[in-house]
């Protein structure tokens, strides 16, 4: 049936008035702009082109357009190698991002542009592919390349951010005065390529760079160095994986570059060596306080007392001591030192040094609180520590506030107290700590059992200090955790052939819950363990000292080394359920690849 015009029109309004409630209604639904742009920007040309030779001297500049409006969102990641005192500007032109040197560049030499993360499209901030352009003001463009990774040398986590520099001139002291011949900066994954560099030798050193000046201040930066010149010996290729673009999100992609060199990163300690401060804590107690670490202390002549009634006490680091005088001596208003070190001398030389250091009696402010109580109390306080999840392993810890010149340590009374209420009478040893003359270790020679109660008491005049007081009556308890939910982990270590530190640490790396020193293989329990994670750290130790120790760059003396144990699972971290015990074999001649 044919539609009439009027008819025709009729229906079309009737269908607008049936649509138009529904569209004015939703006022708050804003237009669609389309789908959101997740493409990072396409490098379309580079003016000059890569692999320029003939660069000018002054007034060059590097010009990269892009496929759409991008800007220079991070201009830190763009690093211009070799660095110069004047760094290149960075300007944005319609598609473009111009590079222009303001410095006179050097003649016959290759430079290279590393882009980095640092550009980015104008709309939605997607960062483009990471881009290295290279040209020469001479002839030809270097072709070699080195790559690696920057780690903390305590925890080996990656270093982000860090410079890596490489220098033609070999002395010691380049990194402190000189700009480096070629310089790259780190990934968030702590790897790093140098590119378009010449066929060495080099000098490599990596340092945080805290002030942006492209110069190694010890004061104020971490560094990291190769233990040897280093010579390049692979070109640049397109087929090189460790020089692709890489997203920092690809886990997989990022972890699978192979680096050659490893730089573990430090804090150096202070290397000029002097006393900068001295002092008395009481009449008979003092200080010395040196600028830098493992002070050599020739000789120390005490003005008018004998030197065996005058005990020492160095910190770990060995860069102060305390001093305790034991004898009955009225030492006086005034202590005279004649003291022979080894001092830093202008050029940073360690010579043989006398001075004579007068210490006079303390003011208040130096007086420890624990001094100003001494002439008031007949007694003094031995301060225990002991924790129910380690002493079975470490002891009971027993400071004294001042050397202890006489012990009777058969007076302890160890009990035991089994769960019907009877009580029997135990062994334990007493002995002084190795690093530490006023503090005192107690073992227990028997096995500790679950379930019982134990006891010590320490009579007083068991201790008699400097002064002649004996300590006060001490008593604590003791008892092993008794919870079903620990668990433990047993550490079967072979192939030990130096002094190792063994560390127990959780999930956050940061915290020991066990600490072992080790010479031999043997058999480590860690026991009283709650369900989590859980790290295994070991540090070489060559010294004995039980600690860590830092390196040094002038003296070419690396940090101490250290490995976490990686497990079947391919991670550092072990996840320990409740209720479990586990044990693990480690080689560490294979761990440490020694």
């Amino acid at each position: 049936m044919k539609v009439t015009g009027l008819k025709s029109l009729l229906i079309l309004g009737f269908a607008c008035a049936m649509l138009f409630p529904y569209s004015c209604a939703n006022t708050t639904t804003p237009p669609s702009g389309g789908p959101k742009d997740t493409l990072p920007p396409v490098l379309l040309k580079v003016v000059p082109e890569n692999g320029t030779t003939g660069f000018p001297l002054t007034g060059g500049k590097v010009t990269f357009t892009y496929n759409e409006y991008s800007v220079v969102k991070t201009a830190s990641e763009i690093v211009v190698s070799p660095p110069s005192k004047r760094r290149p500007t960075t300007k944005v032109r319609g598609k473009s991002i111009v590079i222009s040197f303001q410095d006179t560049l050097q003649p016959d030499r290759t430079y290279s542009i590393n882009l980095g993360l640092g550009i980015a499209d104008n709309n939605e901030g997607n960062i483009a592919p990471q881009y290295v352009y290279a040209f020469s003001t001479g002839d030809t463009v270097d072709s070699m390349y080195v790559t690696g990774s920057v780690v903390d040398c305590r925890t080996l986590e990656p270093v982000k951010g860090a410079i890596v520099a490489v220098y033609s001139d070999l002395s010691d002291s380049a990194c402190f005065k000189t700009y480096p011949d070629a310089a790259a900066r780190s990934d968030q994954w702590g790897f790093f390529s140098l590119r378009h560099i010449g066929t060495g030798p080099y000098r490599i050193i990596a340092f945080s760079d805290t002030d942006n000046d492209w110069f190694y201040n010890a004061d104020t930066d971490n560094v990291a160095f190769e233990d040897s010149l280093y010579s390049p010996t692979e070109v640049v290729r397109d087929t090189v994986y460790e020089l692709g673009s890489f997203d920092m999100k690809d886990t997989l992609a990022c972890t699978s570059r192979k680096p050659m060199l490893e730089l573990r990163m430090f804090k150096e300690s202070q290397s000029i060596q002097y006393l900068q401060r001295y002092g008395r804590k009481s009449d008979k107690a003092g200080f010395l306080k040196f600028s830098a670490e493992n002070v050599q202390i020739l000789g120390m002549e005490w003005m008018g007392i004998d030197s065996n009634s005058v005990a020492l006490q160095y910190s770990p680091t060995r860069d102060s001591l305390d001093f305790w005088i034991t004898s009955k001596y009225n030492v006086g208003d005034s202590l005279l030192l004649r003291l022979d070190y080894m001092k830093s001398d202008s050029t940073g030389v360690l010579v043989p040094f006398h001075e004579t250091v007068a210490m006079g009696m303390p003011t208040d402010s130096l007086l420890l609180d624990a001094e100003f109580k001494r002439d008031q109390d007949s007694l003094f306080t031995m301060k225990v520590s002991q924790s129910a999840e380690t002493f079975e392993q470490e002891g009971a810890i027993l400071d004294a506030p001042w050397p202890v010149l006489q012990i009777h340590p058969d007076s302890i009374l160890f009990t035991s107290t089994n769960p019907k209420n009877q009580t029997d009478t135990l062994q334990l040893d007493l002995s002084r700590d190795s690093t530490n003359i006023r503090r005192y270790v107690l073992r227990f020679r028997d096995s500790l059992q679950v379930g019982y109660n134990y006891e010590v008491t320490i009579p007083q005049g068991t201790f008699i200090d400097m002064y002649g007081k004996p300590n006060k009556k001490e008593t604590f308890k003791l008892a092993l955790p008794q919870s079903e939910e620990l668990s433990s982990i047993t550490l079967v270590l072979s192939g030990v052939d130096s002094r190792y530190i063994v560390e127990l640490l959780g999930a956050d790396k940061k915290n020991a819950q066990r600490t072992f020193n080790i010479e031999n293989d043997c058999t480590l329990v860690c026991k009283y363990l709650k369900a989590g994670n859980f790290a295994i750290r070991i540090t070489h130790d060559p010294n004995h000292n039980g600690a860590f120790d830092m390196g040094n760059l002038l003296e070419h003396r690396q940090p101490e080394r250290v490995m976490f144990y990686r497990f079947s699972q391919g991670t550092d971290l072990l996840e320990l359920p409740e209720r479990t015990d586990l044990e693990q074999e480690i080689n560490i001649k294979e761990l440490f690849g020694r």
